[in-house]
């Protein structure tokens, strides 16, 4: 009988020792948000991929959730982030003004921001991890500029209202092409549906002009501007620069519908955000602004 009970009397113990031992459920969990406006757009998915690239290995399991260019929806995820109780978010904002109050909820929760490609107009952020829009749509004006002559029409198509990129390329295009020299400057939405229909509505609001020069504030856009001028009776000539280098643009250049795109590197924003991320995180000093090269692609 004592036998029997001392046999149980260790299973007992070892059991009750084994339910105290720590387990790998026990171990804390590290997470990085990424709030992206989207990701039907690959330049963003080629963000979230530089920021995986910088992660792996790492203790830091990232969360990404895409907004699908929605404000109200992001805003929605960056609540979800903060109940989530990550330890950092990286924020590319779907409105530059909005989102304002959402860093303000995170900063009042004790989780850093870092902005990505589009900055914040308010909120507390550690870094702000992006090219220089103004400079990229300098670029794209200057060479847009080479072509244009008497009898061209000029369509700039701007990005979603409200995002710092949409703003700044907008700002830089104009400064040195002349906004007099615009005949309309209207957005679509970062769309390349829209980018077509947009610059259908133009071309049939300048009476079918054979003659167009298009500045698009991404790719997308730019891509949708080339489908309408292709199928167009009365354009015997375009030129069309885009903003991002995505590979459906990239291959546009090369056959010649697109002359120029202006190269962002994505995954090199990804990179650096994430970079940044983990210094911060570690204590170390983070540069405020984190600049990322452009480069204008050409045919």
């Amino acid at each position: 009988m004592k036998k029997i009970f001392s046999i149980m009397l260790i299973a007992f113990l070892v059991l009750g020792l084994g339910a105290c031992a720590p387990s790998e459920d026990d171990e804390p969990t590290f997470k990085i948000g990424f709030a992206a406006s989207t990701f039907t757009n690959p330049f963003f998915n080629d963000i979230e991929d530089g920021i995986k690239s910088v992660l792996a290995g790492t203790d830091y399991e990232l969360v990404s959730l895409g907004a699908d260019n929605d404000a109200s929806k992001q805003a929605a995820q960056i609540e979800d982030l903060i109940a989530q109780k990550v330890d950092l978010i990286l924020l590319n904002p779907v409105d530059s003004t909005t989102v304002g109050t959402k860093i303000l909820e995170a900063n009042a929760a004790g989780i850093p921001v870092i902005t990505v490609d589009r900055s914040a107009d308010s909120g507390e952020v550690v870094a702000h991890v992006a090219s220089d829009n103004v400079l990229g749509g300098k670029m794209a004006g200057e060479f847009l500029k080479t072509f244009y002559a008497e009898g061209f029409k000029v369509l700039e198509l701007l990005g979603q209202p409200g995002a710092s990129a949409a703003t700044d390329r907008s700002k830089g295009f104009q400064e040195v092409f002349g906004a007099a020299l615009i005949n309309q400057s209207v957005t679509a939405n970062w769309s390349r549906a829209e980018g077509q229909s947009v610059t259908e509505a133009f071309l049939a609001a300048q009476g079918n002009p054979a003659k167009v020069l298009v500045f698009a504030a991404n790719d997308e856009m730019a891509l949708g501007a080339v489908q309408a001028l292709k199928a167009s009776t009365a354009v015997t000539e375009f030129k069309v620069v885009g903003f991002d280098a995505i590979p459906d643009a990239l291959a546009s250049v090369t056959a010649g519908d697109m002359v120029a795109t202006v190269a962002q590197q994505p995954f090199e924003i990804g990179v650096k955000a994430a970079q940044a991320a983990l210094d911060f995180l570690d204590g170390k000093t983070v540069a405020k602004n984190i600049p990322v090269e452009l480069a204008l692609i050409e045919e």
